[in-house]
């Protein structure tokens, strides 16, 4: 599925700054990833994909990375992973795609009645919620770790 550049609207955390980037592209940005996610004991899958870039009549595209957890692919979030060089740096922008189940049943919860908050704590809402959003911070860590924090 090729995206559009309007579709990354959301930054998830700011962007990492790679000096002296010239070597860094999504092949290099998956591996140092999934080898920090393995030594934190968390998983971690990406896909390749493209982004449409450049005005309307534009056939420009480039390469980027869909990374989300092979555990939960349809409920958590999925980010979309995008390189891009400028002078000797390269920046790794990071965006968030999609929903989580999660974080809907939170919302729902905190915009409903008292029985929609019993419902979410007797069903284990909450606590799949925490476990999802340590899940990210760890990830963030992993993306911190790869640059040496």
């Amino acid at each position: 599925m090729a995206f559009k550049e309007k579709d990354f609207t959301t930054d998830w955390m700011q962007p990492v700054r790679f000096p002296n980037g010239d070597n860094v592209n999504l092949a290099v940005i998956s591996n140092l990833l999934q080898e920090e996610a393995d030594s934190n004991g968390i998983p971690v899958a990406f896909r390749e994909d493209t982004v449409k870039v450049g005005g309307m009549f534009s056939g420009q595209q480039e390469p980027i990375l869909i990374m989300y957890n092979p555990q939960h692919a349809t409920d958590y979030l999925r980010f979309a992973l995008r390189v891009q060089h400028q002078g000797r740096y390269a920046f790794l922008h990071i965006y968030n795609l999609g929903g989580s189940k999660n974080y809907g049943h939170a919302n729902a919860a905190a915009a409903g009645s008292t029985f929609r908050k019993m419902a979410n704590a007797f069903g284990g809402h909450n606590s799949k919620l925490q476990a999802e959003e340590q899940y990210y911070q760890i990830l963030q860590d992993c993306i911190s770790n790869i640059v040496g924090g």
